[in-house]
């Protein structure tokens, strides 16, 4: 059996509805067609390798991210980064909404997502929820279907142009909120510790299962694994070392719930030398051993059960 599945933006492309800009971003939403009524989907996890944004204007919404609920209503923005782990979505009686899709690796080489940097610094990479005043609402749905309409227009000319200004419109608006919740200001610039930051993530998102070593990681941004250490803690205030197990553990504890997964199974997929080392790997972490942890899972609260991670 193979790892969690890696579900990419071209993986989407020929669902009905969908909106593509040259591979990069996908739209869609349902505005203009019936409301979902009823919809879920719970099933075996998968792994989202974009960005997305997820609207609600009607109705509401339980998704489950990275094994935490994230519950949304109306006027609320749901952020999921890229590598995130899905395995539910609900939606609680009629629900109106619309979704952006970013390819992560092909964001930054972008002029129109610099803003969208800025907030993924803003919140060290955590999925979060923000709620928009209704006025800010009106104008992130106005930009967002300007962004459509001139995607679907073939025979538009300057058409980046014009996509580039209404995505930075519709970040800005969302920014706006974020920094007046946080109370920062709507210009920040990344620092060069918050850039190296982004790139530990980068590379932790991208090799995770096979190294969880620090000097593997220093190595990759030229780097001291010292320097790392105090660019991570100063920018996040965790230590890397708690950035890659938090990783790993999130994909253990994924295989683990949907019980498809052996323990052996998952200590080769994670690349451990094998299930013992993984076990003790997991119980330093999670503060129980694996198969405690799925056992505690039928109880329905395993953040107490097992050390609360």
């Amino acid at each position: 059996m193979g790892n969690i599945q890696e579900v990419t933006l071209a993986m989407v492309h020929d669902k009905a509805h969908k909106v593509v800009y040259n591979d990069f971003m996908l739209l869609d939403d349902n505005f203009d067609d019936e409301v979902f009524k009823g919809f879920s989907y719970i099933g075996s996890p998968v792994k989202l390798m974009f960005l997305s944004l997820i609207i609600c204007v009607k109705g509401k919404m339980r998704v489950r991210v990275n094994l935490k609920d994230m519950n949304i209503g109306p006027n609320d923005v749901l952020l999921i980064n890229p590598g995130a782990i899905i395995d539910m979505v609900v939606c609680e009686g009629e629900c109106r909404m619309a979704v952006i899709h970013i390819d992560g690796d092909k964001m930054e080489h972008k002029p129109s997502v610099k803003i969208m940097l800025q907030l993924r610094s803003i919140i060290n990479n955590e999925s979060v929820v923000t709620h928009l005043s209704d006025n800010a609402l009106s104008q992130f749905v106005d930009s967002y279907k300007s962004m459509r309409r001139v995607i679907s227009d073939e025979g538009m000319r300057f058409k980046d142009e014009v996509i580039i200004g209404s995505f930075q419109s519709l970040a800005a608006y969302w920014m706006n909120e974020i920094a007046v919740e946080n109370e920062m200001h709507k210009n920040v610039a990344l620092s060069r510790n918050e850039q190296l930051f982004q790139g530990f993530i980068r590379e932790v998102q991208k090799n995770y299962m096979v190294n969880r070593e620090v000097s593997f990681y220093a190595s990759k941004l030229c780097i001291t694994p010292k320097y790392l250490g105090v660019v991570v803690a100063q920018v996040s205030g965790r230590r890397p070392l708690e950035w890659i197990r938090d990783y790993v553990i999130l994909d253990a504890k994924a295989m683990l719930l949907s019980r498809e997964y052996s323990i052996q199974q998952i200590s080769q997929i994670l690349n451990f030398p094998n299930p013992s080392f993984f076990s003790k790997y997991f119980r330093e972490a999670v503060g129980c051993s694996p198969s405690k942890f799925l056992n505690k899972e039928g109880e329905g609260n395993l953040s107490l059960a097992c050390g609360g991670i």
